[in-house]
Parts: C-alpha cells; sequence; structure tokens
C-alpha cells in the first residue's frame, strides 16, 4: 500500500535509483538544519545579499561579482530601511549586478523589501521590483502591470518569436503595494513552477511548461524606476525604498519564504512554531494521492533532535474512512505515494506524526475531492447531430451536398468545393512527391446526416496510403493519411500538398488575422496551424493541428502561394529537404469553405452592449468584474435567488445577458483544478491575476487550462447548469483562440516519425468544446458568443451565435481620434469584421477609452468616427468602451427603422444609389419599400454631394436621420453634407 515518490516530477522512484534517493534525502535534512543565527532556520542556497546597510550598493556577500552599477553615494542621499538602511533611487539611475555566479535563471528565489513612498497598487504605472536580462531570448520581471486587469507579477518569457516561445505569470492583486508601508516580495521560479509571495504568504503561482535555461549573461536590475520609459503608464517620479535584497540558487518552499518574512520583519513574527507540514496532491487518472511531509519552522531545540535521527508515522483514509496508505518508520526524502482504489467525494484524511528525542510534531491535512458530474469526459471531437441553421448531408456518389454547396470527394482529397452556389478550387488539391498521389475509390464507412466518412488506398511513389475523409454539417472536411514505406525504407526528396483556389477568390489572406496579400506571391517561412484565403463572400480554410513529420529544408519556406494563370496555388511544403522513410508518415488535413453558417436574420437588430446601462440595448454580457459564481467564469450562481432577480429585472426591460466564462482558463482556487490541473493545464496559455473570491477576498488567478483535457466537460456541465437554471439568455467565452500545447497528460504534443517533438493545437478538440456549448445553448433556445481578439479559426467559430473581435487595439488606439478610419485597413474591416465573409454575425468591441479612462469617452468625435467605420461596413457594434450617447442615438434611429430581417448592402456591392463625389461610400439597410443609407467621409474634410436613385423611374423621398447638418431634397435626389472622418444617416423611401 506505499509507495515512495519522487517530489519533483511525480513518478515512483525506479529501484535502480537508491543512490538518488539517499543524496536527496541527505539534502532535505541538510535544508532542514541550516542555521543562520536566527530564531529558525534560514534558508540554505544563499547566492546574493545586499543590504545597504554599509551605504553602499555593493553586495554583503555575493557568489559572483558583487559590485552594483549603482554610483551616487548613499552617505549624501540616506534612506530607512526595514532595516537599517536602504536605497532610494531617481529617474535614470539603475542599481544592477552581474548574473553569473548571483542568480540562477533555471531556478532561484528573489526576495526584496519595498516601501512605495509617494504611490500605491492603484496609482495606474508600471512598477519594477526585478528585471534579469541574461540575452534575448530570456526575461524575467517582477513588477506591477497598471493596464486593464492590473496585477503583479513574477514573469518569465523564453525563446521569444520562435517556435519555442513560452511566457509563465504568476500574479496577485495590487492591493498589497501600500504608499508608505514595507512589503517584503518574494518570487521564486524552477522547471514546475512560478510562485509569488507578499509579506510571507503565497499569493499567487503559475505552472511552468519545461525546464528553464541556466543562463550566465546579462544583469539582474533591482527596483528601476519608469524601466521602460513609456509615456503613458512610466512614471520617472516614482520614489520607492527597497531593502534587504537576497537571492537563492533554489526555488523556496511556502514555510521556508514564511521563515525569511520572520527573520527580517520588524520585531519579529510572533506565533511562528515548529511544525511538521504534510502537502496532499491527486492524480485523478493515475488514482493516486501524492504526499510530502517536511518539518518547518525549526529551533535549534528542534534542529538537535533531527540530527540525532527521527521517525514518522503516516495514515491516509478515504471519506469512508477505508486507509489507504500506512507507513511508521524514517523521514527519508519525505515523499509517499497513497493509491486510490475507487475516488469517492469528500475528504481524504491524512495523519502524520514525526517524532525525534522524545518529542514529536504532529499534524493533519485533507484533500476534498469536488463531486465530478461531469465525468466520465467525452473523447470524441466528432459531431452527433445536425444543428440549426444547418441542414443534413446528402451523398450521391463521390460528392456530399451540404448547407451552401458540395464536396467532391472521389479519393483521399477534395477535387472540388462549392460555396454560396460557385467553386472555390481552381483544380483538384493534391499530394505530390516526384510526381502526384494516385487514389483508389473509397468505400463509405459512415453515412449519417451529420457526418459521413469515406475510407480508402493508394499511392505515392514507393509508399504506399490508406486515408479516413470525414465530412460534417458544416461543410468541414478532415483527411487522415498515412503513408508507409516499403520494407527497408526509401528515400523522399519532398513531399507538397497542393490547393488551387481561383484568383477570383483568393483575394485576402488570414492567417488567422488578416495579412497583406499582393495576390501574386508570398511565402510564409513557419508552419501555420491555420490560414484562409478568399473574397467577400467566400473562401477557402485549411488548417493542421502539427507540424509532426513536417521536414522543412534550410532556408525553405514552409508554404508559398503563387500566382499561376486563374489560379492561386497554396503549397504546404511539408517536406523540402531529402529525407530517409524508414517509419509511416502520418497527417492530418483540415479545409472548410466559407461562410460556415447562413448569416443570422436577426443580427442587426440584436443591440449587444457591455452592461444593462446603454440604453435601447438588449443583449449584453455579464459576469465578468461582477461574478455571478464566487469564482470568475465558474457560471454556478453564488446567489441563485438573487441572480434570478436580476434576470427578471433586465428581462422585464427587454434586455437579455449572456454569462460570461472562459474557454481555455479557469480560476486557480477551484475546486476541479485543485484536483485536475496536472490534466487540465495547458503550459503556454495566458494568466491573469488581481482576482478575488467571493465574499472572501481571498486572491486568486485564472490560469490557462486546455481544450484537449476534461477541461471542457467541467465547462459544459456548468454552461448546463446555468441554462437549466435560466441564469442568462446564454453563454459568451473569453480567451477562446488556438494556443498550442504539449502537455502529454491529456495527449497533446508529439513526437514523428523523425524523432521530433513539439507542440500541437488542438483545434478539434476545441471545435468540439464550442459545438457542445453551442448545442447546449440552443436546446435552452439560447445564445452561444466568444471572443478572442481577431483569432477566428473557421472549424471553431462556425459554432457562435456571435464573435467579438476589437479588443486587440486597446492601446493602438489611444491618442489617435480618427483611428478607427485611418489605421485600419479596408482588407480588415471586409475580412474581420464583415460578418458576410464568415456567416458569424460579428460584433466589433471599440475600444475608445479602456485604457485612458471616462475622460477619453466623453468628446464625441472618437466615437461617431469608430461608429461611421463601422456602419460603412455593415458592422454592429460590441458597445462598450465608447461615447454612450452616440451609441443610443443611432440605435434609436435603428429601431424606429426596424433592423430585423433587414438586408446590408456594402458600398462595393450596392448600385441603386448614386452619389456625386466617389470620396463619399454610400452602404445601406433594405427591406421592402425602404432603405437606411449611411455616407461615409474617410477623407480629412467635409464632403458636399448629391445622393440619388440610380433609376431614372424611381420616386425616392430622402430624409435626414442622424448627423446630418442639412439636407435638400428635391424629387429623386438629396444635397447633402458629410463631415470629415464621419458618417450620416438618411432614411430612403419609396414613393407610390
Amino acid at each position: 500500500m506505499l509507495a515512495h515518490r519522487d517530489c519533483r516530477d511525480g513518478k515512483d522512484e525506479p529501484a535502480k535509483r537508491p543512490a538518488v534517493c539517499a543524496r536527496r534525502a541527505f539534502v532535505a535534512l541538510a535544508a532542514v538544519l541550516v542555521f543562520a543565527g536566527g530564531a529558525f532556520a534560514f534558508p540554505e542556497g544563499l547566492l546574493f545579499h545586499v543590504s545597504f546597510d554599509k551605504l553602499t550598493a555593493d553586495a554583503d556577500s555575493a557568489k559572483g561579482d558583487g559590485h552594483s552599477t549603482f554610483a551616487a553615494s548613499l552617505e549624501l542621499r540616506p534612506a530607512e530601511g526595514v532595516k537599517g538602511a536602504g536605497l532610494l533611487q531617481q529617474g535614470g539611475e539603475r542599481c544592477s549586478y552581474p548574473i553569473v555566479g548571483n542568480f540562477d535563471t533555471s531556478q532561484g528565489t528573489f526576495s526584496v523589501w519595498v516601501k512605495p513612498l509617494n504611490w500605491d497598487g492603484h496609482s495606474g504605472k508600471f512598477r519594477h521590483f526585478l528585471v534579469a536580462t541574461p540575452g534575448p531570448a530570456y526575461t524575467m520581471l517582477g513588477y506591477l502591470y497598471p493596464i486593464g486587469d492590473e496585477a503583479v507579477f513574477n514573469y518569465i518569457r523564453v525563446g521569444a518569436n520562435t517556435p519555442a516561445d513560452a511566457t509563465w505569470r504568476a500574479g496577485c492583486p495590487v492591493d498589497i503595494l501600500k504608499r508608505n508601508e514595507w512589503t517584503h516580495l518574494v518570487t521564486t521560479w524552477d522547471a514546475t513552477a512560478v510562485r509569488i509571495y507578499a509579506n510571507g504568504q503565497r499569493v499567487g503561482d503559475g505552472r511552468v511548461g519545461a525546464p528553464l535555461p541556466k543562463l550566465d549573461t546579462g544583469t539582474f536590475t533591482v527596483c528601476p524606476i519608469d524601466f521602460w520609459k513609456n509615456a503613458q503608464w512610466g512614471d520617472p517620479n516614482e520614489q520607492t525604498i527597497c531593502d534587504e535584497v537576497r537571492v537563492f540558487g533554489r526555488a523556496l518552499t511556502d514555510d521556508e519564504v514564511l521563515d525569511l518574512y520572520a527573520e527580517e520583519v520588524p520585531g519579529g513574527l510572533a506565533g511562528l512554531e515548529p511544525k511538521l507540514a504534510l502537502l496532499m496532491k491527486p492524480d485523478y487518472f493515475a488514482k493516486t494521492i501524492a504526499l510530502a511531509a517536511r518539518p518547518a519552522h525549526l529551533n535549534q531545540e528542534w534542529r538537535d533532535r533531527l540530527a540525532k535521527g527521527a521517525t514518522l508515522k503516516l495514515t491516509v483514509r478515504d471519506p469512508k474512512g477505508v486507509q489507504l496508505l500506512s507507513h511508521a518508520g524514517p523521514l527519508g526524502d519525505g515523499c509517499f505515494t497513497a493509491p486510490v482504489k475507487e475516488w469517492r467525494d469528500g475528504d481524504y484524511a491524512a495523519d502524520a506524526e514525526l517524532s525525534a528525542g522524545g518529542e514529536s510534531l504532529r499534524t493533519t491535512a485533507t484533500l476534498t475531492k469536488p463531486p465530478t458530474p461531469w465525468l466520465p469526459p467525452q473523447r470524441d471531437w466528432r459531431a452527433d447531430r445536425v444543428l440549426e441553421p444547418w441542414s443534413p448531408l446528402q451523398r450521391a456518389g463521390g460528392a456530399v451536398r451540404y448547407w451552401s454547396g458540395h464536396v467532391d470527394l472521389p479519393g483521399a482529397l477534395p477535387t472540388q468545393i462549392t460555396t454560396r452556389s460557385e467553386p472555390v478550387l481552381a483544380g483538384p488539391i493534391r499530394l505530390v512527391a516526384e510526381s502526384p498521389a494516385a487514389w483508389d475509390a473509397p468505400e463509405v464507412t459512415e453515412e449519417k446526416p451529420f457526418r459521413v466518412t469515406l475510407a480508402g488506398t493508394g499511392k505515392l511513389g514507393a509508399l504506399s496510403a490508406t486515408y479516413a475523409t470525414l465530412m460534417e454539417f458544416d461543410g468541414l472536411v478532415r483527411t487522415d493519411l498515412t503513408l508507409t514505406p516499403p520494407a527497408g525504407g526509401t528515400k523522399l526528396a519532398s513531399l507538397t500538398l497542393e490547393v488551387p483556389l481561383r484568383a477570383d477568390v483568393a483575394a485576402y489572406y488570414r492567417n488567422p488575422k488578416c495579412q497583406e496579400w499582393d495576390g501574386k506571391s508570398l511565402d510564409e517561412p513557419v508552419f501555420l496551424p491555420y490560414a484562409w484565403l478568399g473574397n467577400e463572400d467566400r473562401g477557402l480554410s485549411w488548417f493542421m493541428e502539427s507540424a509532426a513529420n513536417w521536414r522543412i529544408g534550410e532556408g525553405q519556406p514552409a508554404m508559398t502561394f503563387r500566382r499561376e494563370g486563374d489560379a492561386v496555388v497554396v503549397r504546404l511544403h511539408l517536406i523540402s529537404e531529402p529525407v530517409d522513410v524508414t517509419k509511416p508518415l502520418t497527417y492530418t488535413f483540415g479545409f472548410e469553405a466559407t461562410p460556415v453558417r447562413p448569416l443570422s436574420p436577426v443580427i442587426y437588430d440584436q443591440r449587444f452592449a457591455s452592461g444593462p446601462q446603454f440604453k435601447g440595448s438588449n443583449l449584453f454580457v455579464y459576469g465578468w468584474s461582477k461574478q455571478i459564481s464566487y469564482l470568475n467564469g465558474r457560471l454556478i450562481a453564488n446567489d441563485p435567488a438573487g441572480q434570478r432577480a436580476l434576470v427578471d429585472k433586465w428581462r422585464a426591460a427587454g434586455k437579455e445577458s449572456l454569462s460570461y466564462t472562459c474557454a481555455q482558463c479557469t480560476a486557480s482556487t477551484s475546486p476541479e483544478y485543485g484536483f485536475f490541473a496536472d490534466e487540465w493545464n495547458q503550459p503556454y496559455g495566458a494568466t491573469f491575476a488581481g482576482y478575488k473570491r467571493v465574499p472572501d477576498d481571498a486572491p486568486y488567478g485564472m490560469v490557462p487550462v486546455c481544450p484537449q483535457s476534461t477541461f471542457p466537460d467541467f465547462l459544459v456541465w456548468c454552461a448546463k447548469e446555468n441554462l437549466t437554471n435560466d441564469w442568462s439568455g446564454g453563454i459568451y467565452t473569453d480567451i477562446d483562440g488556438a494556443t498550442p500545447c504539449d502537455n502529454a497528460a491529456h495527449g497533446c504534443g508529439y513526437t514523428d516519425a523523425f524523432s521530433r517533438t513539439g507542440r500541437t493545437w488542438p483545434l478539434y478538440a476545441h471545435r468540439a468544446l464550442s459545438r457542445r456549448l453551442y448545442a447546449a445553448c440552443h436546446d435552452a433556445g439560447k445564445l452561444y458568443f466568444s471572443h478572442a481578439h481577431s483569432n477566428w479559426y473557421s472549424l471553431v467559430n462556425a459554432f457562435n451565435d456571435g464573435w467579438c473581435p476589437g479588443e486587440q487595439y486597446s492601446s493602438a488606439v489611444m491618442r489617435k481620434p480618427n483611428f478607427y478610419m485611418d489605421d485600419i485597413p479596408d482588407r480588415v474591416w471586409r475580412t474581420e469584421f464583415c460578418s458576410a465573409s464568415t456567416g458569424v454575425a460579428t460584433f466589433l468591441l471599440p475600444e475608445l477609452g479602456r485604457l485612458t479612462g471616462e475622460e477619453a469617452l466623453r468628446d464625441r468625435g472618437p466615437s461617431e468616427c469608430c461608429l461611421s467605420a463601422a456602419m460603412c461596413y455593415g458592422v454592429p457594434l460590441w458597445a462598450g468602451s465608447i461615447n454612450q450617447q452616440v451609441v443610443e442615438e443611432v440605435w434609436a434611429v435603428q429601431q424606429q427603422f426596424g433592423m430585423e430581417g433587414a438586408e446590408f448592402v456594402p458600398f462595393w456591392k450596392q448600385r441603386d444609389l448614386a452619389v456625386s463625389d466617389p470620396d463619399v461610400r454610400v452602404s445601406y439597410w433594405q427591406k421592402p419599400g425602404s432603405r437606411l443609407v449611411v455616407l461615409t467621409n474617410f477623407t480629412d474634410r467635409d464632403r458636399t454631394a448629391q445622393l440619388r436613385s440610380a433609376d431614372a423611374n424611381a420616386k425616392v423621398q430622402f430624409a435626414a436621420a442622424w448627423n446630418v447638418e442639412r439636407l435638400a431634397a428635391e424629387g429623386r435626389e438629396a444635397r447633402l453634407i458629410v463631415p470629415a472622418k464621419r458618417a450620416i444617416l438618411v432614411t430612403a423611401s419609396e414613393m407610390r
């Protein structure tokens, strides 16, 4: 019933490593016994210490060069420290030290006391406490981030702008920093975690996905003033005293950080007694509980006792009292494993007693397994029914008809794809080596209304091929292909997937954001998981989850576009250097035509806002800043009666809410994350900090989770609970882009046939999550919206009733009143924001005042410019950081016109209205007998123009609707002025 465990990696210790175990046990015990003169054990591993008490910034002790770059005399500028003297820097000064010998970038602890003199945590400026810069591929920061979700972070980024790029963070609320008060800040880092502590307590943590590099170049800098010299967010007048800077060559434990705090805090720390620390960590799928026991806060008497030997008694019981583990013997390395035959909801209890010299330390620990009604997990990503508004698939021979067209599948790959009754391909998609692959006729292995699957074989030179090609009801096509070499292997000079698109279709390029593309030639140097070529009406996306079995030759592109006659040929250069193929090569190719769904007839009747305060709004998101649950994004009402009252109140006012959650983040302190963290973890996703639990304000962060894990099962269950209880009118998911992952605990990452490893983009698992949320919402008669800047993926976002880009402009828009006209290219409006391009209703999120405050919203001008540009392209708003009055004025006009079922005709298509000035763009919404016309002026001067019907026989009456200073109408014409960088609205009614 007992197994010793390696506490570092969570794996059972092999018998062949007794020397390692013994050495680790000795080191662990030695760490306990180190004493530096205080009441409790001072943590071992000190590399560097500067106290400033000698009125110099040079180190008191240092394993490397302890000289500081700080040149000013502390004798002439004294500052009172937390103990003795401290360091008060001025703008432009830097107190830096060499990294070599003093600072281990792979594992360590940084400790500093800071006292803000003229600021606090909410001052809205960057504050840095540590900056370590060993090289361009490694950055470590301890700093206050003031923008949006303000927080204090322990931040590490490695491999910037390379395929190995990774960022790891631990954060906490900024109110740990108070004006004229000392705060003890500690950051730790190693191959498994980053953590941050304030005044002896851990206040934030985050996971690390790979060992950190050990670098010996560069410097680390202590508390620099205005480090980034940012005009908006920097503070050159900052005054901060820092003191007692220590660097350790390992990550201290929670108890050691508390010991360090107790050693340095003025007056000492009362109530800190020797204890036995006992940690419990579950592994649900391995059915084990790892335990780590260690003595902490030891005084001299206990250090002497332990030096003579100690024994440990340890028992673990499940919620029914069944004993899982019993140990009586040496402490050893303190790591044990309790096997769990069957998980039960409730408390797993551990009791431990450490005895030495006739005295003992006793402790208990509890691990609570939360209920898991969302298990077992749903592993199959594939569709299981046709959802509205799509229609069932219909197969006729080798062609499969879907809602918008058909796909010809005579073999492994499509030879033609049509959408909106027009073809997008200029020829068959081909897999080419020295010559194209030849496919045998496929066998239909599955034919259902929601999914059709074909399977077959083929040949590619000396390689034999097998494939399975699947098509789902929204038009998704996926081909799983295996190329098997003959016995003894074969050589392969190149392997290319060719996708020829019609040149008139291939007007714009997204990957997933819209990029510059001249229509002639483009090279992409690295593997991309997703790309799209198309125009305003139709297009084609293609996608692969990883670069497994790619071999890109040095200096060769991964993907190329070439205009060849009436086609643009996309080539994915899977292999572009000679290779020996001795193992089967597997590839998965995905394709999907756009639009991915019929456009909603109520898109322009949804007046979407950030909250219920907007007059005329009928839809908004709730539950981000004001949480529904006790943890952000959990969706389960903390106060069901209160949530019910809120929803009923909003509905009585004609407003419906969408409950906020995250597709790829969850609360770090949730019971479920505590139990499933290893399996849920996404090593390279975003971490957000500064959150406080309801109602006790305990700090926590939002940590990354992967859609390939079982987290989606939990999230979908929470969503269904929310919907069943009618706590909202639907679900809104944030953090919904695609992120690569290599967490093998849930199946991400790869090792390919060439023994190369890498990350995978779990696109199909993400698709399954989106589809399940969409199905749950629509089963309840509700909506599903999503957001991830402009990172749109057809196979995932097809299942959105609303898509909400625009947050990416939060900083770019600052101090640019005409940003939405001057800085967003036409191609971006047409592809990222125009709903007709994707089929998904797309709502632009303005960001005019998000980072600059409400002052920026008082001026109507920038908001008028933003709304004018959006209307020109037929883009509805998610009204948030924008002048409320301007939005309400336009919404009032649209409500009066009646937008339900209205069709938008953009300026590049409409031919029914003519304008005398070509610099005035004319678009409109139309319904039988009337149009709401938007005339937009992107130039920097007012434009006077005549607007008339292009039909000489038409009888049209024009009338001012919004922002019209003067309109003179006569017959079928109207003379009007369109202000610079603005739009006006007029109605055009047919007269009978």
